[in-house]
């Protein structure tokens, strides 16, 4: 489990994670990457530190790879993002990822990998596609986790999908950006530098989390998207701040905040997703001459 020490609760997640499943009577040693585990450096030695103390001649080639294979699920995703909105034959976007998922899990070098990767660029490019769709476009904003994780957003971006829309996640959503060699000298952070110069008008300092990103964001994307769909876990204060921010800026762009718990189902959710995407389509209409 990763740990933090910033004002985001993600720092606690590991203690209680470990303390439940002690007082369930589990006895493990629990794996924590801790904030120290920074840099090139810093993720070898948790590698190997996990792993037994393996030889580094190994770590070094399971990392090349294991961070290859991200960056290959992530190129893709990004291009399926972009094609599942116009595809003809509904579903079939999602079953070549699907395959090449596989494909890359099952490949041993990089040599393998890239060769996959170009196989599954070129049939993602040679389907068919409806050219006469001009679909709307709905950014993904949010605290990273329930961005990421289909299991607890309720697979928001297939859903939004079968309404016809085209879904874009933003660069810090993408695992490989957090693990590329760029990653380490502070591509990301420059990236929330960026973040933080839209913000700034409206909020001046980092409140933890991924709350000055989501201000940012929302900024930053008007111009480009038709909507945006706001992602918080239940009671996130980041969140709950960017939220409230978000309902005072000048941009003319639409925001569905959407809370992430156990009481969060697929039936409610939908009922706002798809009146959101219907108020979009009212807009588009409207501005359209």
């Amino acid at each position: 489990m990763v740990t933090s020490f910033n004002a985001c609760r993600m720092g606690y997640y590991a203690k209680v994670q470990e303390q439940i499943l002690r007082d369930l009577g589990y006895k493990f040693k629990f794996l924590k990457y801790k904030s120290s585990d920074k840099g090139v450096i810093g993720v070898m030695r948790a590698i190997k530190r996990f792993t037994n103390d393996a030889p580094w001649s190994k770590v070094i080639a399971a990392y090349r790879l294991g961070t290859g294979k991200l960056k290959a699920l992530d190129d893709l995703e990004r291009k399926v993002e972009k094609t599942r909105a116009v595809e003809l034959e509904k579903g079939l976007t999602d079953r070549i990822f699907r395959e090449a998922i596989q494909a890359i899990d099952a490949v041993a070098d990089l040599s393998s990998l890239k060769q996959v990767v170009k196989e599954y660029f070129s049939k993602l490019d040679q389907m068919p596609k409806n050219p006469e769709i001009v679909p709307l476009k709905v950014g993904i904003i949010g605290e990273l986790y329930v961005v990421m994780e289909p299991f607890t957003n309720i697979n928001l971006e297939v859903e939004l999908v079968k309404l016809g829309v085209e879904v874009r996640r933003t660069k810090t959503t993408f695992f490989s950006e957090w693990t590329n060699f760029g990653s380490y000298l502070n591509v990301l952070d420059n990236e929330k530098k960026k973040l933080q110069k839209f913000a700034d008008p409206y909020l001046k300092r980092d409140v933890g989390g991924h709350g000055l990103e989501s201000v940012g964001e929302k900024i930053r994307l008007a111009r480009e998207y038709d909507g945006l769909v706001h992602l918080a876990p239940f009671t996130c204060m980041p969140e709950a701040i960017a939220q409230n921010i978000m309902l005072t800026t000048k941009e003319d762009i639409p925001v569905l905040t959407i809370l992430c718990d156990e009481q969060l189902d697929k039936a409610g959710m939908l009922t706002r997703v798809e009146a959101f995407v219907d108020l979009l389509e009212w807009r588009r209409r409207r501005k359209t001459p």
